[in-house]
């Protein structure tokens, strides 16, 4: 191969072989560039020739061109210099590329010259940092979890452990963290904890450590274990752990480490203890009474004439007993269904905080958005102004372009489209404060002056999503002013009213919900109608009763109207309903303005 004219000579042999090479190679001699094969053409954008006429620093980014100057120049003066490093290539499009650049230098016709080869880099670059993104995406999502996780590595080295493992376990993450003393959260002496069983693949020792502890495969994870066992040297009296633990694998398969989660159930442990010391109780009542009945019996046979009072004494009994067992199933069905709300209740506001955080980038960078737009349009606008200046062939060059893209539709719809999503995400970020707003948990027990109009708007658009395919709202909004009142207990109030209102429409019929309040002196009113089916008279005084509902079963518990009905109460109010079957239902609440000074007592 002939190297051309304008290339440094370089021995005719070497060329092909320099041409062949997969890394860019280029030769300068103090910023004047001598040679350039095909690999450093491709990698720049730039043709041998181009780069020839260039100085050698023009390919660096500003950022790092005067460092890369000043290492070159201490080179051909036979100064030590950092000999391979990575940089930043810029490349003829005004693109930036990552390269490995290996600096040497040779003597060339008895001169010093510098050769350096260039390796594209770039998608490392990238891949380390998608990497290094998902990684620190993953710890934000698992420190933010309530639920108590740690994870470890292929080496049993600590890599995670969020906060509520710090609560649980009582060690803070800077103690376990790149360290392999996991073991120390839990037992007194070194050992493996499942975790670590996982990771080694020793599912034998697994049974034979967990074996007794209620070990199981989990039924939704695949190769994940589930188990539960008490630890007595956490906290004063130690704790009931349920904890599960999977295995995390690579794009291959392979076991990179695992997960492990924790979950405090002493509480439960001891509702259980409870439960069989009363299940034992009541297996003695039921002994007691048995002999009772025994000595009955022989008292029956012995003296007919008692027969009367026994079998009285007996049914009394009897009708204790079922009292006693439809009382603890009634307790029962409560308390599941108040930790099914709390639950409930934490999940929404943990949902909305995650959520809360992404609309506000988006909502920020289309407010950006738009000032760009507007200032790239006027230049666009200044362009225009200048065409007629433009020789005729590029003016209908312009034209035809503009054609093609429909510029001026583009130039209107563009502002519609910006002011869409705009709206957009201020409607989603609306929703996400009603919704925090709802779920927020009364942390103090101090009463506020809130805006009862507030609370029904916010209410009503948590609720859209279960009002907005069965009926319309109707608000007929009063004058109000600030009532004392713990607001969050009355939004629930609201949201189990809407909720009845919407469910009470037909099939196949669309309604109407109507929401109207007003003030009677020192006493405001609210009431929620529906034109749904109604409530049939005979049942209309029952609707306040706890577990009392006319719902299909899986619909409805019967505790939301009951909850509503001690919430109104516990604020001095009142609340009724009337209906008429086919016609629909009304609610009415009236509430005082201002609350007794003893009224906290009442909580």
């Amino acid at each position: 191969m002939t190297a051309p004219t304008n290339v440094y000579p370089l021995p005719g042999t070497l060329f092909p072989l320099a041409d062949s090479l997969s890394s860019g190679l280029l030769l300068h001699r103090g910023g004047k560039v001598l040679y350039a094969n095909k690999a450093m053409s491709r990698l720049s954008g730039f043709t041998p020739a181009e780069l020839i006429e260039k100085d050698f620093w023009a390919v660096y980014p500003a950022s790092v061109g005067n460092t890369i100057r000043e290492r070159g120049q201490a080179r051909l003066e036979g100064e030590h210099a950092v000999g391979r490093y990575e940089t930043l290539l810029l490349t003829k499009s005004g693109d930036e590329r990552w390269v490995e650049l290996v600096v040497s230098h040779e003597e060339i016709q008895g001169k010093r010259t510098i050769v350096c080869n260039f390796i594209d880099v770039t998608e490392r670059k990238r891949a380390e940092a998608a990497q290094k993104q998902a990684q620190q995406l993953l710890t934000q999502i698992i420190d933010a979890d309530p639920v108590p996780t740690l994870v470890i590595n292929a080496r049993h080295t600590v890599t995670h452990w969020n906060r509520a493992c710090e609560q649980v376990i009582g060690l803070k993450a800077s103690e376990l963290i790149g360290t392999c003393n996991q073991w120390s959260a839990f037992y007194p002496e070194k050992r493996p904890i499942m975790a670590d069983l996982i990771v080694s693949g020793q599912i034998e020792d697994m049974l034979r450590l967990y074996g007794g502890k209620k070990l199981r495969r989990s039924p939704t994870i695949e190769g994940a274990y589930e188990a539960e066992d008490f630890f007595p040297t956490m906290g004063e009296k130690g704790r009931w752990l349920y904890f599960t633990a999977a295995p995390l694998r690579n794009a291959l398969g392979e076991v990179i480490g695992a997960i492990e989660t924790l979950q405090d159930i002493s509480e439960r442990k001891s509702a259980e203890t409870e439960l069989l010391r009363m299940h034992a109780d009541l297996e003695a009542k039921v002994a007691r009474r048995t002999e009772q009945l025994q000595r009955a019996k022989a008292s029956l046979e012995e003296d007919i004439a008692r027969r009367e009072q026994a079998e009285e004494e007996l049914l009394r009994r009897y009708a204790e007993l079922t009292e006693l067992n439809v009382r603890l199933q009634d307790t029962r069905q409560q308390l599941v269904q108040s930790e099914k709300m709390a639950s409930i209740g934490q999940l929404a506001a943990g949902v909305a905080h995650e959520i809360n955080n992404p609309i506000g980038y988006v909502n920020s960078n289309i407010r950006s958005l738009k000032g760009y737009v507007a200032q790239l349009l006027g230049v666009v606008s200044c362009y225009e102004e200048g065409e007629a200046a433009l020789p005729p062939e590029h003016r209908a060059r312009i034209e035809v372009a503009k054609k093609a893209a429909d510029f001026d539709y583009l130039r209107d719809d563009i502002h519609q489209l910006l002011g869409e999503s705009e709206e957009g995400t201020n409607r989603v970020r609306q929703i996400v404060q009603d919704l925090r707003d709802f779920s927020r948990a009364e942390t103090t027990q101090d009463w506020q002056a809130a805006d009862l109009h507030h609370g029904l708007d916010s209410t009503l658009n948590i609720a859209s999503n279960e009002i907005k395919y069965r009926a319309d709202v109707v608000r007929e909004y009063g004058a109000l002013p600030l009532v004392e009142c713990l607001p969050s207990q009355l939004n629930q109030v609201f949201m189990n009213l809407f909720v009845n209102a919407a469910q009470a429409m037909p099939d196949g019929r669309r309604g109407t919900i109507t929401v109207r309040t007003g003030r009677d002196g020192e006493m405001v009113w609210i009431e929620v109608a529906d034109d749904g089916q109604g409530i049939p008279p005979d049942v209309l005084d029952k609707v306040f009763d706890p577990f009392f509902t006319t719902k299909p079963i899986g619909k409805g518990t019967g505790l939301g109207l009951s909850l509503s009905y001690g919430i109104v109460k516990k604020h001095r109010g009142n609340i009724s309903a009337s209906s008429t079957p086919g016609a629909g239902t009304r609610f009415r609440i009236t509430l005082p303005v201002h609350q007794e000074a003893s009224a906290g007592a009442q909580e």
